[in-house]
């Protein structure tokens, strides 16, 4: 049998039966989405990487406490979630004041890029400062396809408020990412 025809949740359970390579295919399935929602929730493809290992770590660790009443990527995603909040309290507790002149510096760079990429990258760092609660329920809907349902039970609030969280996260990310249109005239580069 193909490892594509394998569920995620057989592959869980024949890797706490002690199959280590079930994990490693459960990995390579959800790499890509989890880097993803990592790198939209810190903005930062070092953090993301960091924050996707420590994804997977955990899981691995956890995969026993998995209840089966879900998904096994909605709980993944779950455990990305609080590995990207991890990582940024502690990103915040270490900041230095070094770091505007480093948030300066992909500005200059973007001058460089295609205009798609200078997109995304204004959009995660429009992404960045929303308020917690609407970067994870706007990253977990609208990037992450998951629907208000789960997210309402994964972050154990009222479906009115993750729908509220979403509408106020669009309409700031829209409000932010309009400030970092690009202008039409010329820029003073000194």
């Amino acid at each position: 049998m193909a490892a594509d025809a394998v569920s995620d949740e057989e592959l869980l359970r024949s890797f706490i039966a002690g199959s280590d390579g079930s994990f490693t295919e459960l990995m390579r399935r959800h790499e890509d989405r989890i880097f993803n929602l990592a790198f939209r929730m810190t903005g930062d493809r070092s953090d993301a990487l960091d924050a996707t290992q420590d994804t997977f770590v955990t899981a691995f660790r956890q995969a026993a406490t998995f209840r089966f009443d879900s998904a096994f990527g909605t709980w993944l995603y779950r455990v990305g979630i609080n590995a990207c909040h991890d990582l940024l309290r502690k990103r915040k507790r270490w900041a230095l004041q070094s770091e505007d002149e480093t948030e300066r510096e992909p500005d200059r760079a973007a001058v460089d890029l295609d205009e798609s990429v200078a997109a995304r990258l204004d959009l995660t760092r429009a992404l960045a400062e929303l308020p917690p609660e609407y970067r994870e329920a706007v990253v977990m809907h609208d990037l992450g396809g998951v629907p208000y349902e789960e997210i309402a039970r994964l972050t154990d609030a009222r479906i009115g408020t993750v729908k509220s969280r979403i509408s106020r996260g669009r309409r700031r990310l829209a409000e932010l990412l309009e400030h970092t249109a690009p202008s039409t005239g010329s820029k003073d580069v000194t």
